[in-house]
């Protein structure tokens, strides 16, 4: 059994949802957690850090209350000071706190873009930052990041919703390769979970309901995609049996995948003349064939794979070190 016993945990966005199943899970598990939630920003009526706190206790798990907000500086710190104040360190973050504002981009204004680049972006650099120093001490972290799908497919009604949820991954894919030498994995998680149906100052517009019908499907998220068969996925991520970092992961409905971006072979040009729009035209096939692909690990392996292109169309001797590399 994966155990987090002797462990500490931070989720925000713990009150509701997502990060309530995910708090009570870890606890389960025997982690400490510090359940973090603004309340009544989104979910006026909704359930509260406060709540989650009480379940978790009267299951006879550790768990404390945060109420700060991750969208500061300040916010973020106080968040880490509670998880070292109440249990003298810090394991784990879940990043899962969240805000909506979904309108066309014709329609977005600056109050409409802040808070979301608020909460789920700079968020994520004010709750990490201030334990990141923690979990390079002791050699040991794990974070997962709630990216989405959105952030790497896109939709309508969602500018600002999918520029922060891939600015995660960017944010993850750093994060692993600054931290794997010091034990400290990140990992995206993208999620895909029916939430109950509360009362949200900021519901989605009837149009952007009207997109999911192109699914054919009767409604936009199976009954199948529930929290329970969600949480397996972050729950590994977090834990010490987790072997991977840097990767996002797509879970909903009992289904569970990676999700990569990848770099096709392409095209390239003659040695002795400069390409023109016109030359990308007319090889527009070749640079889209996804036949053969690579999936940088950073962006040096992209650029590798440049330079091993170059040096086989030269007829130049490629270093060992990438004699190895090979596409998909």
């Amino acid at each position: 059994m994966i155990s987090f016993e002797g462990q500490v945990a931070v989720v925000t966005g713990g009150g509701g949802g997502i990060g309530r199943m995910q708090a009570l899970e870890l606890a389960r598990r025997g982690a400490s957690v510090v359940v973090n939630d603004v309340g009544g920003l989104d979910r006026p009526e909704g359930p509260s850090a406060d709540d989650v706190v009480a379940e978790i206790r009267a299951a006879g798990g550790q768990a404390v209350p945060s109420y700060d907000s991750v969208a500061t500086p300040e916010g973020g710190r106080a968040i880490i000071e509670c998880a070292l104040d109440n249990f003298g360190t810090v394991d784990a973050i879940l990043h899962y706190a969240g805000t909506w504002r979904s309108v066309l981009f014709d329609d977005m204004t600056i109050d409409q873009l802040d808070p979301v680049l608020d909460v789920h972006l700079r968020g994520a650099f004010f709750v990490t930052g201030p334990a990141w120093a923690v979990m390079k001490a002791k050699g040991y972290g794990r974070i997962v990041l709630c990216s989405s799908s959105t952030g790497v497919f896109g939709r309508r009604f969602g500018s600002n919703y999918s520029a922060a949820k891939a600015g995660l991954i960017g944010l993850g894919r750093t994060l692993s390769l600054e931290g794997r030498e010091h034990g400290v994995f990140t990992n995206c998680l993208m999620p895909i979970a029916r939430s109950p149906v509360q009362k949200y100052p900021y519901m989605p517009p009837k149009e952007m309901l009207e997109d999911y019908k192109v699914t054919g499907l009767p409604r936009p998220i199976p009954e199948e995609a529930t929290t329970e068969r969600l949480v397996p996925l972050p729950t590994y991520l977090a834990s010490s049996a987790c072997t991977v970092s840097g990767e996002s992961f797509s879970g909903g409905g009992g289904r569970y995948a990676r999700v990569f971006v990848g770099v096709t072979s392409g095209w390239l040009s003659e040695t002795d003349s400069i390409p023109t729009a016109e030359d990308i035209a007319e090889h527009l096939d070749e640079i889209e064939d996804r036949s053969s692909f690579l999936v940088p690990n950073s962006i040096y392996d992209e650029l590798r794979e440049i330079a091993d292109q170059l040096a086989a169309r030269d007829g130049k001797e490629l270093p060992a070190r990438m004699e190895s590399r090979s596409f998909s």
